[in-house]
């Protein structure tokens, strides 16, 4: 696990973040600092906030209160921020089963980032990670790894995004594809910031910088790599 330079200026901070829906409290009082070039790790259990607050620091969902700055800007309901700086991957698939893999990935270049050269792109991605013997086939064609693996390539061409937010990343990858996204993550460029959160325990501990422990929406522990090996020991006996 890497721990980025402290002179390293922070991406996301979050004061006092809460969601409420109705009478369910999703998050209480959340206030985390992350940093360019960290890998954060979000665990707990099915419940515990880690998918509403990757939507939140995306904006897909907004805070019933708190306070979040993104890239040094504070934002409210008339600021947001350019598209380009992130990378999105959640539970749904942002595909459309229709169209091939190589549609979808155009399609998306082409309208989210405005990239002219998107043949050039997709054609170098082919390539480079071994695309093309299933790229052209409906996406409905395709295994659940298949689909998993062009969605996580669909979250960072055309270059890799200032801020990547992955939920469940490893959910229906096999072994190879495992291991090509951690390959994904690892050589990224050192500014690059990651927030991931996952029911792998071990593997988001292998991972990150920092694991961040939620339980019924708060926030419980912020945990270095050696705070973690510890307290995945202590839970596992």
């Amino acid at each position: 696990m890497g721990t980025p330079n402290d002179t390293f200026s922070a991406v996301v901070e979050l004061r006092n973040i809460s969601k409420v829906y109705g009478f369910t409290i999703a998050l209480k009082n959340i206030s985390l600092t992350i940093k360019e070039g960290e890998i954060i790790g979000l665990i707990g259990n099915n419940g515990a906030g880690k998918s509403t607050l990757l939507k939140i620091i995306s904006q897909l969902v907004k805070p019933t209160h708190g306070e979040m700055i993104l890239f040094g800007k504070i934002l409210d309901q008339d600021i947001h921020l350019v598209k380009q700086e992130f990378g999105i991957l959640l539970n749904q698939s942002f595909f459309y089963e229709d169209l091939t893999g190589r549609e979808n990935l155009e399609f998306f270049l082409r309208v989210n980032k405005k990239i002219p050269e998107v043949n050039s792109v997709i054609n170098k991605a082919v390539s480079k990670y071994r695309l093309k013997l299933f790229i052209d086939r409906p996406t409905h064609e395709l295994s659940t790894g298949m689909r998993k693996k062009l969605e996580i390539l669909r979250t960072v061409l055309p270059d890799f995004p200032n801020l990547l937010l992955l939920d469940e990343p490893f959910s229906g990858l096999d072994g190879e594809n495992r291991k090509f996204l951690r390959d994904l993550l690892a050589n990224r460029h050192k500014s690059k910031t990651v927030i991931l959160c996952s029911h792998d325990f071990r593997t988001v501990g292998e991972m990150c910088s920092k694991v961040v422990y939620l339980e019924k929406g708060r926030l419980m522990k912020v945990l270095t790599p050696s705070e973690y090996d510890f307290f995945l020991d202590k839970e596992q006996k």
